[in-house]
């Protein structure tokens, strides 16, 4: 993958990243919350790479890998979330193309719990 492959043009979906976050639930214990990254970009070309169906616990799961394109932004971590159409998909893999600071590839799971 080179950097000069990508262009704005090529963002045309909206995408939102989210963390996870813990609050205090009052009782001693906490509770998991997902917030959005607000300093992370809003547009990025996603696309499906591969799909298949696999057997656990007696049912059988479709599982699908998408890649993200995004412009480059510090901060993302792989047990971040990215929002895509109202679905919720695992970061499997972040690729800071060519180290440049300019684009992220990011490898996504779909179809599975997260």
């Amino acid at each position: 993958m080179k950097c000069c492959q990508y262009s704005a043009g090529m963002l045309r979906h909206a995408v939102s990243f989210e963390r996870e976050t813990l609050t205090a639930d009052g009782s001693g214990g906490t509770s998991s919350t997902w917030a959005a990254i607000t300093f992370a970009p809003t547009r990025g070309s996603m696309s499906a790479v591969s799909g298949g169906e696999r057997f656990a616990s007696a049912r059988t799961e479709a599982t699908v890998r998408y890649r993200l394109v995004v412009r480059y932004f510090s901060g993302l971590l792989p047990r971040d979330r990215v929002v895509f159409e109202g679905a919720a998909y695992q970061i499997r893999f972040i690729n800071n193309v060519e180290f440049a600071n300019k684009w992220l590839v990011i490898d996504l799971d779909g179809g599975v719990a997260t």
